[in-house]
């Protein structure tokens, strides 16, 4: 009776340090995946290094800031529309982008094209490499 009541409770206890090591891993795991989105949103990278492509967007009036997002993604501007959406939140840009028709480049990042969009001069040196 003893060895069924001891053998039970080393069960039970094994059975518990797997429940936590799991939900430990899997915090773990979510967290690492928050950090690595989280350091995308404020990372700031061109989809191409200089010199880029020139694209024409046309954004019509009434275009949300998700169309917004996903058209920049199928122009091939943005690689994740989500992400950039995400960085349009974030920024002050978040309800200033306008209708318009617009020259941007691959090499524009995230702010760059927010504040084109926004009808800001950017300073963007076309077609020439940056320097270090």
């Amino acid at each position: 009776m003893n060895t069924k009541k001891a053998a039970l409770t080393v069960l039970s206890i094994t059975l518990k340090i797997v429940v936590i090591a799991v939900i430990a891993l899997g915090i773990f795991r979510l967290g690492s995946m928050a950090f690595s989105y989280g350091h995308s949103v404020f990372q700031e990278e061109a989809v191409d290094p200089m010199p880029g492509r020139t694209i024409q967007v046309t954004v019509p009036e009434g275009t949300s800031k998700t169309e917004i997002a996903k058209l920049l993604e199928k122009k091939g501007l943005v690689e994740d529309w989500k992400l950039f959406y995400i960085q349009v939140l974030c920024s002050k840009y978040s309800k200033t982008m306008k209708p318009g028709t617009y020259t941007l480049s691959t090499a524009m990042r995230p702010r760059q094209l927010m504040a084109v969009l926004s009808g800001e001069d950017v300073e963007f040196n076309w077609g020439q490499e940056e320097e270090s």
